[in-house]
């Protein structure tokens, strides 16, 4: 049953478990599904609204090359390029430099955020030095109008008629934009989302903080993996990664998605704590049941233990009752026979193996029944047994009620000395008791004891050797009682510790 009741602690702990396992990493792929979404929205949108703006600068680059462009008055000029575009939202200013690097046509603003010839920019060199950039993104700027902002360039060749570098057209436009695009998106209280370039410049964050932008990722190892995959692996394209914040040290669930023709990545940012938060609850629940499941189990095992300890006791106690004479407390004739056959069994698997037999009767018993009654008998075969208790020393030694007035103990590893000196201590201690026996020529209650020992040549069976003790203790009797006599030996018989005559068996 304890066994029982453990295997079935031990399948639930298993199988909670697994089914703690599980919800955890369904709960994961949720959040991962989730982040995933709301980074493909910003993504589809950042790629929308560059392609319309990439649209726009080829609109430009087109109308650069109308041909009555110069026969244009300026300020029709200017609006004929720029058209309603500077004046939109996000983008701050749009023009059109030459081969030198000076402005050739360009937003009044420029001349306030971005003065001077354009040479040195980083965005009219690139093209400039590398005819195979088409659409190039700079990295962040800092610009003052009425306060501090910043933006990126959009920028795109132009070529002349001879196909060289005729000069460069391009746009500025806020990054503001990509913060209210992320701001507009549904983010639980404690995420952050991000854009990076895949050179690991930041260009945005949420929460806003404008001292991160422009800033360069520190490569760890989930963003050094990302960064150098190639444009081509699926991987690049999209995925997932835990790890610990940089700027805040919160430890989150990121997920990333690369957005196509661009040289950006968006990262969301979802809050690990707050992510499991309702995973933990069911953790500390399930624990706190797990554990008063185990108490439960523990105290239940811990009474079953007691039950068993209890009946195991009772059995034994059962058992020790079933070979135990109720009257004298010693063996009785069932136990007494398998302690006699387990002796006799011994000897014959080993051949040094030995034992003793004493035969033990109560002289003139009958009449001391009919004299003092059945109670008083009762006693004596009492004292007897206390006798016989007292000098059997060993555990070894068996002794018990063969029946009636008649005693047998066992005497493991014993010879002929040791049987006589055992007999010898029984006649003494019973004849110190002094219990009186009128009707008995001692005077008192004696016994007679016959002795053997085994002896292989003569024996071949236990009944054999009980025969010979029984033997014995008859040639005491027919002697005058009140004697120890051993049997195939020849040593002298003991009528109260004395000897007194030899038989043979």
């Amino acid at each position: 049953m304890t066994l029982t009741i453990s295997a079935l602690a031990l399948m639930a702990t298993v199988i909670t478990g697994v089914v703690l396992y599980q919800s955890y990493r369904q709960t994961e792929r949720s959040a991962i599904e989730h982040a995933l979404n709301v980074a493909r929205i910003a993504q589809r949108s950042i790629s929308r609204n560059m392609e319309l703006l990439s649209l726009d600068l080829d609109s430009l680059v087109w109308r650069h090359r109308h041909a009555s462009l110069q026969l244009m008055p300026e300020q029709q000029r200017r609006d004929f390029l720029l058209g309603e575009k500077a004046e939109a939202t996000y983008i701050a200013a749009m023009g059109i430099v030459g081969r030198d690097g000076e402005l050739v046509v360009g937003s009044p603003i420029l001349a306030e955020i971005m003065p001077g010839n354009y040479a040195q920019r980083n965005f009219f060199a690139m093209h400039r030095d590398d005819a195979t950039v088409r659409l190039y993104v700079s990295p962040p700027l800092s610009i003052r109008l009425e306060r501090r902002m910043h933006a990126i360039v959009l920028s795109r060749r132009l070529t002349n008629a001879e196909g060289g570098f005729g000069g460069v057209a391009f746009m500025v436009l806020y990054l503001d934009y990509f913060r209210h695009l992320f701001e507009s998106l549904s983010l639980e209280k404690h995420a952050v989302m991000s854009l990076y370039a895949m050179d690991g410049v930041a260009y945005m964050r949420l929460p806003y903080d404008e001292a991160f932008i422009g800033s360069r990722l520190r490569y760890t190892p989930n963003i050094r993996r990302i960064m150098t995959l190639p444009a081509s692996a699926p991987e690049s394209l999209q995925g997932s990664y835990t790890a610990q914040s940089q700027q805040d040290g919160v430890k989150r669930l990121y997920a990333y998605v690369r957005i196509p023709n661009s040289p950006w990545l968006v990262f969301v940012g979802q809050t690990h704590a707050e992510l499991f938060r309702e995973w933990d609850r069911m953790l500390y629940a399930v624990l706190f049941l797990a554990a008063a499941f185990s108490a439960a189990c523990a105290y239940l095992i811990s009474r079953l233990r007691e039950e068993f300890f209890r009946r195991s006791t009772l059995d034994r106690q059962l058992e020790e009752q079933a070979r135990t004479d109720k009257l004298t407390g010693l063996l009785n004739r069932r136990a007494l026979d398998e302690c006699l056959q387990d002796a006799w069994h011994k000897s014959q698997r080993n051949t040094s193996a030995r034992f003793a037999l004493l035969f033990a009767d109560v002289d003139f018993f009958k009449l001391y029944n009919d004299t003092y009654g059945h109670k008083a008998g009762d006693y004596a075969l009492v004292s007897v047994a206390r006798c016989i208790t007292g000098a059997v020393a060993r555990q070894c030694d068996k002794p018990g009620r063969y029946g009636g007035e008649e005693f047998v103990i066992l005497l493991d590893e014993a010879d002929a000395a040791g049987a006589l000196h055992v007999a010898g201590n029984i006649m003494s201690a019973l004849q110190a008791m002094k219990i009186p026996h009128e009707r008995s020529p001692f005077g008192r209650l004696s016994v007679s004891i016959g002795a053997a020992c085994l002896d292989r040549q003569v024996h071949h069976s236990i009944e054999e050797v009980i025969k010979a003790a029984d033997h014995a203790l008859y040639q005491a009797k027919r002697m005058g009682r009140n004697r120890v006599q051993m049997a195939q030996s020849d040593p002298s018989p003991v009528q109260g510790g004395t000897p007194v005559s030899s038989a043979s068996s």
